[in-house]
């Protein structure tokens, strides 16, 4: 029993973590850009004193506590985020679970293929400011 929760624990992993070769199309890459930019600019009109690594931080606890698994940030979590700060209507959700289906590389069953991993949001979310 032991060997097999670490034997669905590891295969999660995997499924959560797809290898950082590999390329995104550029409709996804479109859509995360257009993520950051809605969440910058609220960042700049109501954290302006925070920094920015905070307020990235706040965005990830906060969509990651709309999911239904603990550590995995689904359509809904990010769905959520925008409606709270008034930009729901800036990115619908197919959109959404579009980029997720594609970072998250389609694995899954039916209920977590929208899911990524609360690192993967982070990153995604840290390494836009760096392009």
């Amino acid at each position: 029993m032991f060997s097999n929760a670490i034997r669905i624990a590891s295969s999660r992993a995997v499924r959560f973590c797809p290898s950082a070769s590999r390329h995104i199309s550029v409709a996804c890459n479109q859509s995360i850009d257009k993520l950051y930019g809605i969440l910058e600019e609220y960042r700049a009109s109501h954290y302006s004193q925070e920094f920015p690594k905070r307020f990235r931080k706040d965005v990830v606890k906060a969509a990651c506590s709309k999911s239904s698994c603990p550590g995995l940030i689904s359509a809904e979590g990010i769905e959520s985020i925008l409606h709270n700060i008034g930009a729901s209507n800036q990115m619908p959700r197919s959109e959404i679970e579009s980029m997720l289906k594609e970072i998250c590389d389609g694995n899954g069953s039916a209920e977590d293929y929208c899911t990524i991993s609360v690192d993967q949001m982070f990153n995604l979310l840290s390494n836009r400011g760096a392009a």
